[in-house]
């Protein structure tokens, strides 16, 4: 493995690096800058991490827990796992497979199969609110032909919103611009937004069933819409 000054890597916004060189290479700048790692799990859940060990071979890596024993056994359960850190003003997302409990220096970690994939993205301008679970919020989104998706939303801001999808056929594109979400609020009427998809991916629930992640971008949000976002914003 070569040696990785982490103070010399630069990321771009938007990259998306599939070369075996270069996810080591950010990989180990993670991992000598002690950067904790943010495990997402279903339901919006996650746990935090570190990287452990790189194999030389690019076979796996060895994630430890800083969540405690507890944060073990629920990413046992997944077959597959996206992990996400702060690097430099961006965040660097990558998923990581096939999880195995092992034994390092008498710590228990997890092995994982070496990531293929590393996406870089800048953080936004807007920090997200989780969506308080006294507050439940969902979103109906048009499919076509009278036909609604459900979604769970599962944070919000100034900016946009993220949800969860379970079971979703329909997997848009990055920039898909759809009209007419219908934001769900319980014992008052549903708020119209306009939404553009800024990325989707795959996710792994509890129970086996498949879902996935949102995250889109307001186009030209109400009043309403942005007193919502107060509102989770001081909850």
């Amino acid at each position: 493995m070569s040696s990785i000054d982490p103070r010399g890597i630069t990321l771009s916004p938007g990259l998306v690096s599939s070369s075996s060189d270069e996810v080591e290479r950010v990989l180990s700048a993670l991992m000598a800058r002690r950067e904790p790692l943010a495990a997402l799990l279903a339901g919006g859940a996650d746990s935090q991490w570190k990287l452990r060990l790189l194999d030389p071979m690019r076979q796996y890596i060895v994630v430890e827990s800083l969540s405690g024993g507890s944060a073990i056994p629920a990413l046992l359960e997944r077959k597959q796992v996206t992990f996400v850190a702060e690097f430099g003003g961006m965040y660097i997302e990558f998923p990581a497979s096939d999880p195995v409990l092992v034994t390092e220096d008498g710590t228990r970690a997890i092995r994982m199969g070496f990531p293929k994939v590393t996406v870089s993205r800048q953080q936004r301008a807007h920090p997200r609110a989780p969506v308080p679970k006294h507050l439940p919020l969902h979103c109906a989104i048009p499919a076509g032909a009278g036909v609604a998706l459900e979604g769970q939303i599962m944070d919000m801001s100034e900016g946009g919103l993220g949800l969860l999808v379970r079971g979703a056929y329909l997997v848009p594109a990055p920039g898909t611009l759809i009209r007419g979400w219908q934001i769900e609020r319980p014992g008052k009427r549903s708020l119209s937004v306009d939404l553009e998809v800024r990325h989707c991916r795959p996710l792994a629930l509890a129970d086996g069933a498949s879902a996935q992640r949102w995250g889109c971008q307001f186009v030209n949000p109400s009043g309403e819409v942005k007193e919502l976002m107060r509102l989770l914003a001081r909850e």
